[in-house]
């Protein structure tokens, strides 16, 4: 064996030892035989237009570039040499092929398998196998093979009878159609594409399939050329400077993404996070193998779009295409991280009508990767050629990519905390909203110990019955005998897990559907209340953070435009109609002193939390009277006459801009017998009379309008409108 004569021999011979221990330091060298096959090449010689220095380097040498720049061959980076030879378990006497030729990495593979093995190194490009030949005899390896060929198509002379016992492929490669030319039981070491992303993965042959049994490595290499050159079917959504890649599956139509681009996205988050240092490629190829439509968004590096902040385009990040609508995968920091680098969530935008959906299914099998796959162990390739294996079914079986030669599928372990059985999903509760982004919470009666969730609020729901042939029937059943709902539209959104009381997990079916009532107006039978609430105003709840959480994650899953308030010119323009007004009656209870009856409301009370207020309430099937002395009656304890009652103001008045129309009813009660007492301390927290000149700062506005109105002897106020 010989050096370049170029080279300083005891410069070389330095460097060479300390790359050796650099690996081994780093477990890529981890047996005798690797270790004295690094010690004894030179590499250098392979590269010597390259300083010393370089060669010896942990790191690529580019020795062939297109004129644009593009590294057509190299000598791979030593680290993933070694982690390749390691995993393919070379033995003196061994046959070997390898695919992609450079010289060095054949040597290596020489000096593992001995005199009394055999070496064939091909490559498509004549200059590369020219440079190989002339290295080869020059570090005195001439014995190995070098044949100038298309890997896609290898020559018969070339495979020995029984096959190659191992074939080491350093292009990056899209398909394995060399399994026949493989001996049973023999290795094969591949830098695989799947959906675009690269795995070096070592595979062992048994009954004609190959098996994955080596960790996968995220890597890369030149591209593979001849007729097993890949083919990105990349498609870019006009107007854009957005492309889409279909490496595996069908690619789908983009044109009609362009006006999807064009609004805000929705964001939905995940809850699972990455450290600023960890990897997460393997949620990237679950991803791949779960979601229909699968593709990979990247943007043009010059790209001036404001919605999008592509990642670098060297990494594009995974998104899934629902006809007019898009998702695609991201993250945001949310701290610094334990190690000062960051922790990052995962969060998923959706584009387009639909994009919130399409955004949603993302999230979810995230979701299910972290529950169920991330800490296991690492995903099981199985390749076995395409003439033996049709699948039956879909056209997207979870999964298996189907390739010219091959169909790979990919199977994932589960993790060890899951391997139990789940419990069986046996309630259902239903996420309402309306279109003003605002959720349906139900405030449970507080029975500690005889119900879920004691004087929380909540959704509506409840636990299968016998005769609910579907969770779906569950909350209907539920939505209709625990308020008198009955929506058309309710729509699957995943599972939430809670903790009952005995600590037992306890698996959830949510169930979304739009509604626009009043809560007051429902006919509840179980629990306190209904009331709409915002998900800003969540964190002065008595609520489950589960409950919290999911309201937030589906909030964030909708355009943002739900939560919008229509613009004044849009409600000044807005056709005019009969609209129904809701009636509330409220009670003007005056001392001969002149103070004035307010509650104190409740913390948690859904209209005016905190706030003073009239004694008050809604009609149930009564009229105006009946209902304020029945409210008096319930809410203070206070016993009034109809004869002692009178009209005094009615103010008509809008909450918010976009809400129904109200009536508010103010009567006097002349005479009354009683005092006020809190019948009612989830809804008052106290009753005080008030100077009319001297009203608390914290005043419901429509009833200070009316108390003022009151006061001046005025019958009719408004308030809210618009001007």
């Amino acid at each position: 064996m010989t050096t370049s004569p170029t080279t300083d021999v005891s410069d070389a011979s330095e460097l060479r030892h300390q790359l050796v221990e650099q690996l081994q330091t780093a477990k890529h060298i981890r047996s005798a035989a690797v270790e004295r096959a690094f010690r004894t090449v030179p590499r250098h010689t392979f590269a010597p237009k390259t300083a010393v220095e370089a060669a010896y380097a942990n790191d690529i040498v580019a020795t062939r570039r297109r004129d644009d720049g593009t590294i057509t061959s190299s000598i791979s980076a030593p680290w993933l040499q070694a982690d390749m030879l390691e995993a393919a378990r070379l033995q003196p006497g061994h046959h070997v092929l390898e695919i992609g030729s450079g010289g060095y990495n054949a040597a290596l593979i020489a000096e593992l398998v001995g005199p009394a093995g055999h070496v064939t190194t091909l490559d498509i490009d004549p200059s590369v196998t020219e440079r190989a030949t002339c290295f080869l005899a020059e570090a005195g390896y001439g014995a190995v093979d070098v044949v100038t060929a298309d890997a896609e198509h290898l020559p018969d002379e070339v495979v020995p009878a029984g096959g190659f016992d191992a074939i080491i492929v350093t292009v990056d490669t899209w398909d394995l159609p060399w399994i026949d030319a493989l001996a049973e039981g023999g290795r094969l070491l591949a830098p695989l594409r799947l959906h675009g992303y690269h795995w070096a993965i070592g595979f062992t042959k048994a009954k004609g399939v190959l098996h994955s049994d080596e960790p996968l490595v995220v890597c890369g290499f030149v591209a593979m050329q001849g007729d097993g050159a890949w083919n990105r079917n990349r498609r870019t959504v006009p107007g854009t400077g957005v492309h889409l890649s279909w490496e595996d599956g069908t690619p789908l139509p983009v044109d009609q993404l362009t006006p999807a681009l064009t609004g805000d996205p929705t964001v939905t988050r995940t809850g699972v996070t990455v450290g600023g240092q960890e990897p997460f490629d393997l949620l990237q190829l679950y991803l791949a193998g779960a979601l229909p439509g699968f593709c990979r968004l990247e943007a043009d590096p010059d790209s001036d779009h404001p919605l999008l902040n592509p990642p670098p385009p060297h990494w594009p990040a995974a998104a899934i295409v629902r006809e007019a609508s898009l998702a695609r995968l991201t993250h945001q920091r949310i701290n610094d991280g334990d190690d000062g680098k960051g922790r990052y969530e995962f969060v998923v935008h959706g584009y387009g009508d639909h994009g919130h959906r399409a955004a949603q299914e993302m999230a979810e099998h995230i979701e299910i990767w972290q529950r169920h796959h991330r800490s296991a162990r690492c995903p099981l390739i199985t390749a076995r050629p395409a003439a033996d294996h049709v699948p039956a079914g879909p056209v997207h079986a979870p999964h298996m990519f189907a390739k010219k030669h091959t169909h790979i599928t990919v199977d994932w372990p589960t993790s060890p905390v899951t391997t139990a059985r789940e419990p069986e999903r046996a309630n259902a509760s239903a996420l309402i909203y309306n279109d003003r982004g605002q959720y349906l919470l139900h405030l449970r009666d507080y029975f500690p110990g005889q119900i879920w969730e004691p004087g929380m609020w909540s959704l509506l729901g409840g636990g299968r019955e016998p005769q609910d042939t579907t969770l779906d029937h569950t909350v209907r059943r539920e939505l209709s005998e625990e308020a008198g709902l009955d929506l058309a539209d309710l729509t699957p959104f995943g599972t939430e897990y809670a903790t009952d009381d005995a600590g037992a997990t306890v698996p959830i079916a949510i169930y979304t559907g739009r509604w626009n009532g009043d809560p007051r107006e429902l006919q509840l039978t179980e629990g306190v209340m209904l009331a709409w609430f915002a998900p800003g105003d969540l964190h002065r709840l008595r609520i489950a953070d589960t409950t919290s959480e999911l309201v937030r994650r589906h909030a964030a899953s909708l355009p943002t435009t739900r939560n919008e308030p229509a613009s004044e010119e849009g409600r000044r323009t807005s056709p005019h109609g009969t609209v129904l007004n809701v009636v509330g009656v409220h009670l003007y209870l005056e001392r001969p002193d002149g103070g004035v009856l307010l509650g104190l409301r409740h913390p948690s009370s859904a209209f005016a939390p905190s706030t003073w207020h009239a004694l008050a309430g809604h009609c149930q099937q009564e009229n105006a009277i009946a209902c304020l002395i029945r409210e008096a009656r319930e809410e203070a304890g206070l016993r009034i006459e109809r004869q002692d009652v009178e009209l005094v103001h009615v103010v008509h008045h809008i909450d918010h801009a976009g809400d129904r129309p109200r009536l508010g009813l103010f009567f006097r009660a002349r005479i009354w017998r009683g005092e006020p007492e809190l019948r009612e301390p989830d809804k008052c927290t106290q009753w005080k009379f008030w100077d009319p000149a001297a009203l608390p700062d914290d005043l419901v506005p429509y009833t200070r309008t009316a108390i003022e109105g009151i006061q001046n002897g005025e019958l009719y106020s408004e308030t809210g409108w618009p001007a």
